[in-house]
């Protein structure tokens, strides 16, 4: 039986053209298409429909154009698609700004997507932060280096593969209420680690992976620490980290589908991705824990697709004795703070308090997320051709929460207080141009200050 989206007369492909590629060898542009010449299909296949953001999904082009000639025979068409290259050396992300524990930090995550046309991405990051007034701290520095190839040999397989090392200082609550650094003291530590991994290309547009992590950490704890609560009463502090050495071997799956129509200022189509990881003394790792982690989006498009209207859903869950710096940090969904580049701690500061449910509440959880809506509108698109691309105008807001096992398992409060659920909001700006996207928003402004 005839599949109800495949319609329309039998065609044959009897060749496939590709213009424009002035830097990315013809063959990757070829391999990531789900049709090939010879293939007999109809005129609806969804394969047709996939194939374009197919080619936008490898991040080389800023337009994809598809269409269609008659053939040298009767029934046989000739595919042709256009491209319009972007630069393939990007800024991921520029960290800087400037906080009470951090009173000056910086650094630089940045790729070369294409190597030499090869599909080949290299890339890096470098960061460094200087330390405040806390007791025990020290100035942070991170560097990461990584390399990837989305598909060996023209397969579906890829391969990836990272090293990261930090030289970090995290800090821990010992009184008060307040973000006041002289609530606070810190312990020194040191973390080296590889990532490889494996990925496999379901279809078209979803793509599955796994991935094995090796990580050495060396702390400097405090020889049991302690937090003296409002009322006086003195309690345990748990760092979650083994004193000294301790290393940490996992094993990962994840799982990604887009089909926005634009991975950069989308305005329609949706994306899901899912990562499981699980560490366990059967295979030599010092902390048995388990970690899921999904992100769900999807945008609706309106009066031409000029504007939109996206949710986002975002959350995770830490089951075991996971350490520190696998488990969910507030900044991870909350935006309107200070980021946490490659696991590292930048501020004291805790969220704002809208609704009154994240008072004197930890800054690490088991269980947390995000739940948002988003209206953007297209501000311009096309001016200055070889270097911006577009921008969209946008305003967000939705709710976040983070808590702990324990904030349920004991607790002399309500469940909405018990898992502190607060508003988030966020406007601004994003440019897509040669060197990546950027962001002018408040809530952006807000994480480089508090």
């Amino acid at each position: 039986m005839q599949p109800e989206d495949e319609f329309g007369p039998l065609l044959l492909i009897e060749a496939i053209e590709i213009r424009g590629n002035k830097s990315t060898q013809e063959e990757i542009i070829r391999r990531a298409l789900p049709i090939q010449p010879g293939d007999v299909l109809h005129a609806s296949d969804k394969r047709l429909r996939n194939a374009r953001f197919k080619v936008l999904a490898l991040g080389f082009f800023r337009e994809v154009n598809f269409s269609m000639k008659k053939g040298t025979e009767r029934g046989n068409v000739i595919i042709e698609i256009e491209v319009v290259e972007r630069g393939t050396f990007v800024l991921h992300k520029l960290w800087f700004g400037r906080t009470p524990l951090t009173p000056y930090w910086a650094g630089v995550d940045f790729a070369e997507r294409n190597l030499l046309g090869l599909g080949i991405s290299i890339g890096g990051a470098a960061f460094y932060g200087v330390h405040g007034s806390v007791a025990g701290a020290r100035d942070q520095w991170a560097g990461e280096l990584r390399i990837s190839d989305g598909s060996l040999r023209g397969s579906r397989w890829g391969a990836q593969g990272a090293l990261t090392l930090v030289h970090g200082s995290e800090v821990y609550r010992v009184a008060g209420e307040s973000d006041d650094l002289v609530n606070f003291r810190a312990f020194p530590y040191r973390r080296f680690g590889a990532r490889l991994g494996a990925t496999y290309d379901l279809t078209a547009l979803a793509r599955l992976s796994a991935t094995l992590r090796l990580e050495s950490i060396d702390a400097e704890l405090p020889v049991a620490p302690t937090r003296t609560l409002p009322d006086g009463t003195i309690t345990n502090v748990d760092l979650f980290l083994e004193p000294g050495e301790s290393r940490i071997v996992t094993a990962g799956l994840g799982f990604d589908r887009d089909t926005r129509s634009d991975p950069i200022l989308p305005h329609s189509g949706s994306r899901i991705t899912a990562a499981f990881e699980v560490g366990t003394s059967a295979i030599v790792s010092d902390y048995d824990f388990a970690t899921l982690f999904a992100r769900f989006e999807h945008w609706w498009p309106f009066l031409s697709e000029r504007h939109a209207i996206g949710m986002y859903l975002s959350g995770g869950v830490v089951v075991g004795n996971a350490p520190r710096f696998d488990r969910i940090y507030v900044s991870d969904f909350n935006r309107m703070l200070a980021p946490r580049p490659l696991g590292m701690v930048l501020s004291t500061a805790g969220p704002i308090n809208f609704l009154g449910t994240a008072k004197n509440k930890e800054s690490y959880g088991e269980l947390g997320g995000i739940a948002a809506i988003e209206y953007t509108t297209r501000l311009f698109r096309g001016v200055g051709k070889k270097r911006v691309f577009g921008g969209d105008l946008f305003v967000s807001t939705g709710m976040w929460a983070l808590a702990q096992t324990a904030d349920f398992q004991v607790r002399d409060t309500s469940f909405w207080h018990a898992l502190p659920a607060d508003l988030y909001v966020n406007a601004g700006l994003r440019v897509d141009t040669d060197l990546g996207i950027f962001e002018f928003s408040f809530a952006n402004i807000l994480g480089r200050l508090r």
